[in-house]
């Protein structure tokens, strides 16, 4: 059991939840509720995250098995194809789970699965790193205020549009500074991504500073 915890990350999910928190107060400003749906917006959220830690495993394991031995797929802890299912069934019930609310909580999910497996199959290091995980945290956000929607065009309006749009960029910047950092070192590459970085906080920051003509709409 151990074993599978630590593959799954478990602490760190509380930043996925987070996301969800803050999409859904965006669109009403004075509670969560109906907490039914929005706990299954965190039940949703949390199982692609974790299908995302999962499945970072897996395509890591070669280089797990050297850099990282005693993690749990490379240990054999967790067998392969066990780490495969666990992920598979936390990505499908993520999305079944937002599924059950509105069609654009289920399309935002749909869009999230995709962005996380890209991310962990193909992107993780490639120049658009940092922008695909910038983005699973842009569609995150807005999963948090899509169950408040009955049309797809209606979930992309401000506020929560804008700031999952800074949070993205942020994210984005951030990425690309602390791999730039780790790996190449080039202060050209950390000063775009720091520049990258501050531009998302003047996305919030500029919000913040219309937000009067900007309330969230509750419903």
């Amino acid at each position: 059991m151990l074993a599978y915890l630590q593959l799954l990350r478990l602490p760190t999910v509380f930043t996925a939840m987070a996301d969800i928190v803050l999409g859904r107060l965006l669109v009403n400003s004075r509670e969560l509720a109906p907490y039914d749906q929005f706990l299954t917006l965190l039940g949703a959220s949390c199982g692609l995250y974790l299908s995302g830690m999962v499945f970072n495993d897996v395509f890591d394991r070669q280089q797990d098995a050297v850099e990282r031995p005693s993690r749990p797929i490379p240990s054999g802890r967790v067998p392969l194809r066990n780490a495969v299912i666990l992920g598979t069934v936390l990505m499908l019930g993520g999305v079944a789970a937002a599924a059950t609310l509105t069609r654009p909580a289920l399309y935002v999910a749909g869009l999230l699965a995709v962005a996380v497996f890209a991310y962990d199959y193909a992107l993780k290091r490639t120049p658009l790193g940092p922008v695909a995980m910038g983005t699973c945290r842009f569609l995150n956000v807005m999963l948090g205020a899509a169950a408040s929607y009955d049309r797809w065009f209606q979930l992309w309006a401000r506020p929560q549009l804008v700031v999952a749009i800074g949070l993205g960029i942020y994210i984005v910047g951030v990425t690309w500074f602390a791999r730039t950092e780790a790996r190449q070192s080039n202060r050209g590459q950390l000063s775009a991504a720091l520049v990258t970085l501050n531009a998302g906080l003047g996305v919030l920051v500029w919000l913040i500073c219309t937000w009067p003509n900007e309330a969230p709409i509750d419903r």
